[in-house]
């Protein structure tokens, strides 16, 4: 019986471990964002897409992200049904965001722009990600 208390001790302690430095863990993201967000208005406001600073290059980036309009999600459900595609409804909500960006890129306006189709306006919407991409570069020696 000795051991098991001694398995259960350590399994105990280890959860509590992982537990603790995941609280770290999840404050570091938060910082991590909080700076990320704050270069990247930095970077904007100085017209300044990318630099290099040591041996990191710092990419000023923005992906557009699509997503259901939360209070339509069951409208946007019964029309993707509608034109054939229902087999969205079993897939991550990246997959739907592709498949949206895709069905955007094939429809365009008179001006020639992408445009959200007729048949998914209201129902979707979209927003931009703005990050900061961090590359390793290298020196080359003459």
């Amino acid at each position: 019986m000795e051991e098991l208390f001694i398995l259960a001790d350590n399994l105990r302690e280890l959860r509590e471990e992982r537990d603790a430095q995941t609280a770290i863990l999840k404050d570091i993201n938060t910082e991590i964002d909080s700076a990320e967000y704050n270069l990247s208005e930095a970077m904007a406001a100085a017209e300044c897409s990318n630099f290099t600073r040591g041996d990191k290059q710092f990419i000023l980036t923005a992906t557009t992200r699509w997503s259901a309009e939360t209070e339509r999600k069951d409208e946007l459900y019964a029309v993707l049904k509608e034109n054939g595609y229902d087999y969205l409804f079993t897939v991550n909500t990246q997959t739907l965001g592709s498949f949206i960006r895709e069905q955007v890129g094939e429809t365009a306006d008179e001006n020639g722009e992408p445009r959200v189709p007729g048949w998914l306006s209201g129902l979707v919407k979209s927003y931009d990600d703005v990050g900061i991409t961090m590359k390793s570069t290298t020196k080359k020696s003459k």
